[in-house]
């Protein structure tokens, strides 16, 4: 985690503060009053929004691959407060994996389905990413 205030990295603790529906986390009690007192002046919108990491798994509904979709959708939710997913309907056994509209995983190249895990390492790579840019 990142204090927004003087951008030092920092461990969940409870000098934290709930804004705007996202928790920030802080180095010290200065860091967190400087931030309370004006919050805007550290968090950039626009930036915030291009962090976000876009997920979009296309599963086969007639092949009824939905609740698949779903756990993996659940567990991308539940670890990354960065990530937008969108559930795709298809056909013809599809199940992939976009992250940011780039394939990372494909039922049919693979010959299998994913592991929860493997999707996850790839989006965290995916956000390191967008983090270091």
């Amino acid at each position: 985690m990142i204090d927004p205030v003087c951008k030092m990295e920092v461990e969940v603790s409870d000098l934290k503060l709930d804004y705007d529906g996202k928790t920030y986390y802080f180095c010290s009690t200065d860091c967190l009053n400087e931030f309370r007192e004006s919050p805007e002046k550290y968090i950039n919108k626009k930036e915030e929004l291009q962090r976000r990491v876009n997920i979009r798994i296309v599963y086969c509904r007639p092949c009824k691959y939905l609740d698949r979709a779903l756990n993996l959708s659940r567990d991308l939710l539940s670890y990354f407060e960065e990530a937008d997913v969108t559930l795709v309907q298809g056909n013809r056994g599809i199940f992939d994996v976009y992250v940011d509209e780039n394939l990372i995983f494909s039922r049919f190249k693979e010959g299998r389905f994913p592991e929860s895990e493997e999707i996850l390492k790839e989006v965290s790579k995916k956000i390191k990413e967008n983090k270091e840019n």
